[in-house]
């Protein structure tokens, strides 16, 4: 049997001054849990599951209290965590059952129902329900134990939404822990700030706030609520919620309903997720300078734990459009289409280097021994520019792109381009560049898109504006464009 981690894999570490403090509830109790009752009850878990040889533990996730324990009873216990997104269709979830063979299963009862008609007859699970409020889904023996796991992971997310993909991120307990400190820094997270989990925890940003949070000493408000419903703000009030992160569609949402929905006790405001209409950033950042706060951009992808860069209230106005530095310990550079240094001011491939980058991809169980494959290295698929200071400017993907009379066009560019009107989704059908919107009428999207295609040098007709009742969006209010090119036939 292994030791436990007190410290549940460096995301609770002992602060003795706070241990007695309010730390973490959700919007089913009207009572905090203190850090120590987390910790005991985190601990108490991590008895159960501990075993002497690493296992992979599944946690279907809610955002609720059960789901914080579990997730830091199973570092406790050194067990790889999988954060699974608990809406995903029975097939789906089946299927990464068996690509993943997970020695055991935590979910509690509402969710993890519907895992006994998975995998087999119902007999090969067994349940119990632990001291923690955790119901233990255990699995049946998939001779698992010849697949040895990486001591290093902690660790795994997905980069994909709702789809179900079987590709995961592996993560560090180096590198969470590492990131968690960065953000805590970077937004100046103490043990009075409250940070408003409203984001699903398998999702790396909403997870992010938890882990900051909890590693600074601060406290976490779990919300199962849309901000668009009228209980959200009212709740944010009753408990004094101090830092809000939203995506875009967040962001926008506020920026139609008005500011005056927001309780005065939140002074933190944090986007990443995407980008943003500037003229949205720009009337949240004056918001929260009225109100005495602050407004953060920030970049990242999962495969950073998940944060990079973060564009610091006060350098706003001067660096509009920027996503910000890279974070305490880490480093941006642009490298060209061959790998070398590009320039200050040069547009080319973001890469990032720091403790918090992934140690590599899997695809099923066996990817589990896999070792540190990044080496502290990532390159990130984006575009983008650095300024003389070190200001990163982010202006597109290197695949999303089209080719349009020789021409090679931006997606992720001509979407922010076409802002000013209304939301899209570019889609590249070959020679074509397909505008999804959600517009009544096209007349200014058209005027917008005459107006693009001149400055491109390529025949307006290259366009074709197609409309949907909804652009299809992730959890984290990214565009899912796989499921737009299936609904659109396109």
């Amino acid at each position: 049997m292994r030791d436990l981690d007190f410290s549940c894999g460096g995301l609770l570490p002992l602060i003795t001054s706070i241990e007695s403090a309010p730390s973490v509830r959700d919007d089913r109790r009207d009572i905090w849990l203190t850090r120590e009752e987390v910790r005991t009850a985190s601990l108490g878990l991590a008895q159960n599951i501990a075993s002497a040889q690493k296992r992979l533990v599944f946690l279907l996730c809610g955002n609720t209290c059960e789901t914080i324990i579990g997730l830091l009873a199973a570092a406790a216990a050194s067990r790889a965590v999988a954060l699974i997104d608990p809406s995903l269709a029975e097939d789906k979830l089946g299927g990464l059952i068996d690509a993943y063979r997970p020695d055991l299963v935590l979910s509690t009862p509402d969710i993890g129902e519907k895992l006994r008609d998975l995998g087999g007859a119902s007999s090969e699970w067994r349940s119990y329900e632990s001291r923690a409020g955790v119901v233990e889904w255990i699995a049946r023996d998939a001779g698992a134990a010849s697949v040895d796991i990486d001591p290093a992971l902690q660790l795994l997310l997905s980069t994909s939404g709702t789809t179900g993909s079987q590709k995961y991120v592996r993560l560090s307990r180096d590198a969470i822990v590492a990131n968690a400190g960065q953000i805590a820094e970077a937004l100046a997270i103490d043990e009075h700030s409250i940070g408003i989990a409203h984001l699903p925890l398998h999702y790396s940003y909403g997870l992010s706030v938890v882990t900051s949070h909890l590693a600074a000493g601060g406290r976490v408000y779990l919300v199962n609520d849309s901000i668009t419903s009228p209980s959200f703000w009212s709740k944010i009030a009753n408990v004094g919620g101090s830092h809000f992160p939203g995506v875009p569609f967040h962001y926008a949402a506020l920026a139609r309903l008005g500011a005056s929905l927001v309780p005065d006790s939140v002074k933190v405001f944090t986007q990443a997720g995407g980008a943003l209409d500037p003229r949205i950033q720009a009337k949240i950042h004056d918001w929260a300078t009225l109100r005495g706060g602050r407004f953060f951009v920030m970049y990242g992808q999962t495969e950073a734990s998940p944060r990079m860069t973060t564009l610091q209230h006060a350098d706003f106005s001067r660096k509009a459009g920027s996503v910000g530095v890279a974070l305490a310990g880490g480093r941006l550079s642009i490298v060209d289409d061959k790998g070398a240094p590009a320039p200050a001011d040069a547009i080319g491939t973001v890469v990032y280097e720091g403790p918090n980058v992934m140690l590599g991809y899997a695809m099923s169980r066996a990817d589990l021994g896999k070792g540190d494959e990044m080496k502290g290295r990532l390159e990130t698929g984006d575009l983008g520019r650095l300024d003389a200071e070190g200001f990163l400017y982010l202006t597109g993907r290197t695949k999303r792109f089209a080719k349009i009379a020789g021409y090679r066009l931006g997606l992720d560019e001509i979407e922010q381009e076409l802002f000013a009107v209304c939301s899209v989704a570019c889609i590249d059908l070959g020679e074509k560049i397909a505008v999804v919107h959600e517009q009544e009428s096209e007349t200014a999207l058209k005027a917008r898109v005459r107006e693009l295609a001149a400055n491109y040098k390529v025949p307006s007709s290259s366009f074709s504006l197609l409309k949907t009742a909804q652009i299809p969006r992730g959890a984290s209010g990214k565009i899912n464009y796989a499921q737009l090119k299936e609904s659109l036939r396109v």
